[in-house]
């Protein structure tokens, strides 16, 4: 299965539950991401996702300065976008449990 495919359905989803707990730039962002196991995702995807997120009103951003290099902008979830979070993640979770149920009843068959 191609895993991008269903990463395009999931990234906005993704993208909200790595800042629930802590703000983060894109970077740093895609590297959660990564750990947490999406390891094909794409860096522009991440970055495209997290400006269309703010874009829809899910998302602060804040310019933190940087002695190393660029500024960093980091993003963080808002009412709206934690509001949403929640919302996606009860579809997934339903979405997940239908296909988890699906997949069982074709091992048993």
């Amino acid at each position: 299965m191609d895993t991008t495919q269903l990463l395009k359905g999931v990234l906005d989803l993704a993208c909200l539950a790595a800042l629930r707990e802590d703000d983060g730039y894109g970077y740093d962002i895609l590297r959660r991401l990564r750990i947490a196991g999406l390891t094909d995702v794409g860096d522009a995807s991440v970055y495209g996702t997290l400006r269309r997120l703010f874009n829809a009103g899910l998302l602060t951003t804040y310019v933190v300065p940087s002695d190393e290099g660029p500024h960093r902008k980091y993003y963080a979830l808002n009412a709206a976008g934690r509001a949403e979070l929640q919302r996606s993640g009860k579809i997934w979770l339903g979405f997940a449990s239908t296909m988890n149920d699906l997949l069982r009843e074709r091992e048993t068959a």
